[in-house]
């Protein structure tokens, strides 16, 4: 048998514990593993050596199994197996903040509770990653920002303005302002801040590797009442975003049509009609620019049907695009 699939069935046998306080009998576990009755005990016997796992004996004889509540535990702390499993794992999810405060404090407190993990305990944990991978395609090296994102992160929490020198892409030049940080974003491996731009006076998204200089200033801004960043990027399809809200449809076929039936793209996403090989979908979006590099993604197997002026402008990319490759 497959090591993932020891893993798994252990992991699954773990969680079956922890769920049952005052423990479960033998012949319970098999049932919920759908396994029997030797595998059980031999997956239990190497548990027991590496977690607080024990038994009792009752009604007439039988043996009820327990996991103590706390894997990880000291006077400041307690960690449950699901605890642990969350916070290895999520080692990887922050892969793109490696370096910086966010991807350093993770790497910090595992480092704490290493040292109050037995050495077979530690191995197994450390032997999932072999069996879960999360991907990270692309995405900035944040770590040479860190001094920045300390900066604005220690300003949003105390609510101080700051004073930055951003690179702008789309005006090509330098831009030296006042800004009030709201809040960071992760998308895609990039990580984004929100906040109150001075020069432009509006709520403007900049990408933090963008940022040539900044220093926080003694005066305090104050946050827009009920500003939440779920609420102002709910019609964004990514970070970008205006004032007016839009509704797209777009007729998907084939492969493209299996992607959006399976993946949830927009919280506005609704599949309006549909047939075995194609579907059309409706989003409601506050900006097309994202939209639309996700929409070329998919190639002739996307067709928008409206706004028509948006169609247009993704048959003009494909078209230019069309032009270079005979280049």
């Amino acid at each position: 048998m497959a090591r993932g699939e020891i893993l798994f069935r252990q992991w699954e046998l773990i969680k079956v514990l922890q769920a049952h306080r005052f423990g479960v009998s033998t012949d319970e576990l098999c049932t919920r593993l759908e396994c029997n009755r030797r595998t059980v005990q031999r997956d239990l016997a190497v548990l027991q050596d590496i977690f607080p796992i024990t038994h009792e004996q009752r009604d007439r004889g039988k043996r009820f199994w327990k996991l103590a509540h706390g894997v990880v535990e000291s006077e400041q702390l307690q960690l449950t197996m699901t605890e642990m499993l969350s916070l290895f794992l999520s080692q990887q999810l922050l892969i793109p903040l490696s370096g910086t405060q966010f991807g350093d404090g993770l790497q910090t407190a595992l480092q704490k509770i290493r040292a109050l993990l037995p050495a077979q305990a530690l191995a197994y944990f450390e032997s999932l990653d072999g069996s879960f991978l999360i991907r990270n395609v692309g995405g900035d090296d944040h770590s040479v920002k860190d001094k920045e994102i300390r900066i604005l992160n220690e300003a949003i929490l105390s609510g101080h303005k700051v004073r930055l020198v951003y690179e702008s892409v789309k005006s090509g030049r330098r831009i030296d302002s006042e800004f009030h940080p709201y809040g960071m974003v992760l998308l895609y491996a990039s990580l984004y801040c929100v906040g109150y731009f001075a020069c432009f006076e509006e709520i403007r998204t900049i990408k933090v590797t963008r940022i040539r200089d900044v220093m926080r200033l003694e005066e305090i801004f104050q946050r827009p009442e009920g500003f939440s960043l779920a609420a102002h990027f709910q019609s964004a399809f990514g970070v970008f975003q205006s004032d007016q809200v839009r509704t797209f449809e777009v007729r998907f076929r084939d492969w493209a049509a299996t992607n959006v039936r399976e993946i949830r793209w927009h919280p506005s996403q609704k599949i309006i009609r549909q047939s075995k090989n194609t579907l059309v979908a409706r989003f409601s979006l506050s900006s097309e620019v994202e939209f639309k590099r996700w929409i070329l993604g998919f190639g002739r197997f996307a067709t928008v049907l409206s706004p028509k002026t948006f169609a247009r402008e993704v048959r003009d990319e494909h078209l230019a695009a069309a032009d270079r490759q005979r280049m």
